[in-house]
């Protein structure tokens, strides 16, 4: 898999691109293109730690990545990320602690939690067999949660940051990655 080259706006073309953990850190760490970034390693490696921490609590499905992060911005401030859990492992983490980590991932409190440059949030991935008897809540929520993110990471702020968002904000001008970590077989 490969990661598609930047459009002339500097962001990926508009979709979901599958890639791994490799494909981006060749392209967006390791680049010679940003060899003279003072934020770029050190974002990542936030990002390692925070992806192993939640990994210690939950199997984690997949990652979607998204913002300036993955753009031709040479000093971004942060990386975005959604992390991508299959409810039953949540719902079955008992220790207050985990639970306590696992809220601040729901959040989107990790960065201002820890220090990291990681903008995290984590979603429920719902397995959902039974279609053919109807829709249950746990579906629909995941659903809800699936297309809000999907519509939002393809958005592309249209001024600065703080700005008041505009029509053409809301409109699907960029893509973003998925990479899969602990996959979608985890028993």
């Amino acid at each position: 898999m490969s990661i598609p080259a930047l459009n002339t706006d500097g962001v990926l073309p508009l979709g979901r691109h599958h890639v791994t953990l490799a494909d981006v850190e060749a392209r967006y760490v390791r680049d010679p293109q940003f060899a003279q970034s003072s934020s770029r390693v050190e974002i990542w490696d936030h990002f390692k730690t925070v992806t192993s921490e939640l990994q210690k609590i939950v199997p984690v499905a997949y990652v979607w990545v998204s913002g300036s992060y993955i753009s031709n911005k040479q000093d971004p401030d942060d990386i975005d990320v959604v992390y991508w859990c299959e409810d039953r492992h949540v719902s079955a983490i008992a220790d207050p602690r985990d639970r306590m980590i696992l809220q601040m991932f729901a959040t989107r409190a990790v960065r201002s939690t820890t220090g990291l440059r990681v903008d995290a949030g984590m979603a429920q991935w719902h397995v959902y067999p039974e279609a053919a008897s109807g829709p249950s809540n746990e579906h629909l929520s995941y659903i809800q949660m699936r297309g809000f993110w999907d519509d939002f990471w393809l958005r592309r702020r249209s001024g600065p940051k703080g700005a008041p968002p505009v029509r053409e904000d809301a409109l699907p001008r960029a893509g973003y990655l998925e990479m899969m970590l602990d996959g979608i077989h985890v028993v």
